[in-house]
């Protein structure tokens, strides 16, 4: 029988009515599982569209949308893993479907850290469940998968909402929330990472750290007034270089921030200086922010060395 597409059976299905039921093992949690399993429209694929083989690595690569950092991957948080294929096969195969683009054979959607272990074993070699997805349907599945393991950091979640958002969802972020079961202040909260000053980011030892509750507070400060964005970001260059954790730098920026809005409750500087008898030919105040705005009088416009001398004598004062 002619294998059928996920997308010619989605028409009919209901993808937010998706019960949780268990299934024989394909790699699956229960969530993925029952998208493909337990709706009417997606029984027959289940039975029909589903194909396991067992391929070389290098017939595969991840599927653009994956959540999960490829690069933060390594010896250290994989060893285990690669130890148990190497000793006992591969348990659960990989989800993947054909290669759109045609680098590759196969696309890997769910996965990510035991293709790295294949890959990284003597028989390169990978045991996978073949189905066909669109972008949608695929981005759904692995986010069940993922969101059940609950195994991806606030940082990987945030960066792929951000591209899923732009190149999948055309930037429509209310589509993309209501298409995925995901709250808009769940999704402000991943944007306070994605959306990260890169000074900021630039400071962090291990990205993978960064908290929801630690973008949050930062963005809050940042955005309280410039003042408090630029003492941030000074003290951002300030620390460039130097050897902290995460929640010491995000302690001391926010620490920065808040130190520069305690000062907005101060006057505005004011002064004025005599000019061609003018008592008030020169007059120079300062904001609260720091910008400095001058007044020259009529009087003493037409002596410039003096009113020259007068600024001088300001901001000499200032330094």
């Amino acid at each position: 029988m002619a294998r059928k597409k996920i997308s010619d059976m989605a028409a009919g299905a209901d993808l937010d009515a998706i019960e949780v039921e268990p299934r024989q093992k394909t790699g699956l949690h229960s969530r993925g599982r029952s998208f493909l399993a337990n709706n009417d429209a997606f029984k027959s694929v289940a039975e029909e569209g589903i194909t396991e083989l067992q391929v070389s690595t290098d017939d595969c690569r991840l599927w653009g949308y994956n959540d999960r950092i490829y690069a933060e991957l390594n010896d250290e948080n994989c060893k285990s893993l690669k130890e148990d294929i190497q000793l006992n096969t591969q348990l659960q195969p990989v989800v993947a479907r054909k290669d759109r683009t045609g680098k590759k054979k196969y696309e890997i959607i769910i996965g990510t850290r035991r293709f790295w272990a294949c890959q990284h074993i003597p028989a390169k070699t990978i045991k996978i469940v073949l189905i066909e997805a669109d972008e949608k349907q695929a981005y759904k599945i692995m986010r069940s998968e993922n969101e059940e393991r609950d195994d991806t950091s606030a940082y990987e979640k945030a960066m792929n909402a951000r591209r899923v958002i732009a190149d999948i969802y055309s930037g429509n972020q209310k589509g993309y929330c209501l298409d995925n079961d995901i709250g808009e202040g769940t999704l402000s909260n991943w944007m306070s990472i994605a959306d990260m000053e890169p000074e900021i980011i630039a400071l962090i030892p291990n990205r993978l750290d960064i908290g929801v509750k630690q973008a949050t507070q930062i963005r809050s400060v940042i955005n309280k007034s410039a003042k408090a964005k630029k003492a941030v970001l000074d003290k951002a260059r300030e620390l460039k270089g130097s050897e902290h954790t995460t929640a010491q730098i995000f302690k001391m920026l926010i620490e920065a921030g808040k130190g520069a809005l305690s000062t907005r409750n101060e006057k505005p500087v004011e002064k004025s200086y005599t000019v061609s008898g003018d008592p008030q030919g020169v007059q120079v105040k300062e904001s609260k922010g720091g910008a400095i705005s001058i007044k020259v009088s009529k009087a003493a416009a037409g002596n410039k060395a003096a009113v020259l001398k007068a600024l001088a004598g300001y901001l000499g004062k200032e330094a």
